[in-house]
């Protein structure tokens, strides 16, 4: 199952992934007005809402950055 999760307090930064990061297969960033950014993730076991928590691409894009942290807003199950 896939869980999209809505980060507050989002920050990028490059490096390499811990063994405790989440694992994500996509990272979204709305920069309208309301600015959000969520992670989606098909980990059997994603941070609850509430909790501060760092993710990691699944593999190396060239994008600047490799690793995701913030405060869990929301979980949906997709």
């Amino acid at each position: 199952m896939t869980y999209r999760i809505y980060l507050a307090a989002a920050k990028v930064v490059d490096g390499r992934p811990s063994d405790t990061d989440v694992p994500v297969e996509r990272v979204f960033v709305n920069a309208a007005d309301v600015a959000e950014v969520w992670v989606e993730t098909e980990s059997v076991a994603p941070p609850e809402p509430g909790k501060a928590a760092t993710f990691a691409l699944r593999r190396d894009l060239s994008l600047g950055f490799m690793r995701i942290s913030g405060t869990v807003e929301r979980r949906v199950a997709k």
